[in-house]
């Protein structure tokens, strides 16, 4: 890897901020080959074993082989995770503004809505959504809101499943 040739450099370390920023990538690259390199060896050792396994009718070995093939599947599972959320920011937390508009009541009713299902679908995704500002509507509902969701990937979440949303009548 380009990556271990220059972290094996001795002058590298005379930059810190570089230094640190190789590793970081090394490491980045290592969390999606090392998995990888995981599942091919894995399933080729496995389809070898079940060859044998099914020739000497080992039904304990056949459960073996089950058992590690659905560890193989949660390592392409959480691979699949990794790449779903690959973006930069990803990983951070969130800030979800709503905002009532011009519409009047019925706008401001909506947003109230929507407030509540944020909060609800953020506590369902086991993510903490505190209020930051809360500005009440005129006779129902609220005019804006701001919301801090934390959480493990809570941005890349909300990117994903929600959004930017603009609701026109």
């Amino acid at each position: 890897m380009e990556v271990e040739h220059e972290l094996g450099e001795p002058t590298v370390w005379e930059q810190a901020e570089r230094a640190q920023q190789l590793g970081q990538e090394r490491a980045a690259l290592a969390a999606v080959v090392d998995p990888l390199d995981e599942l091919a060896l894995g399933l080729a050792s496995s389809t070898e074993l079940l060859e044998l396994a099914v020739q000497e009718h080992d039904e304990d070995t056949i459960a073996e082989i089950e058992a590690d093939i659905q560890r193989l599947t949660q390592t392409l599972e959480t691979l699949e995770f990794r790449r779903m959320f690959s973006g930069e920011l990803d990983a951070n937390n969130a800030f979800l503004d709503i905002q009532a508009g011009s519409g009047g009541t019925e706008a401001q009713d909506w947003a109230a809505m929507l407030l509540r299902m944020y909060l609800r679908w953020a506590e369902a995704k086991g993510f903490s959504a505190e209020i930051l500002e809360e500005s009440a509507g005129e006779v129902t509902g609220i005019k804006s809101a701001t919301i801090e969701v934390t959480g493990d990937h809570a941005f890349g979440w909300l990117r994903t499943e929600t959004g930017i949303h603009r609701l026109v009548r």
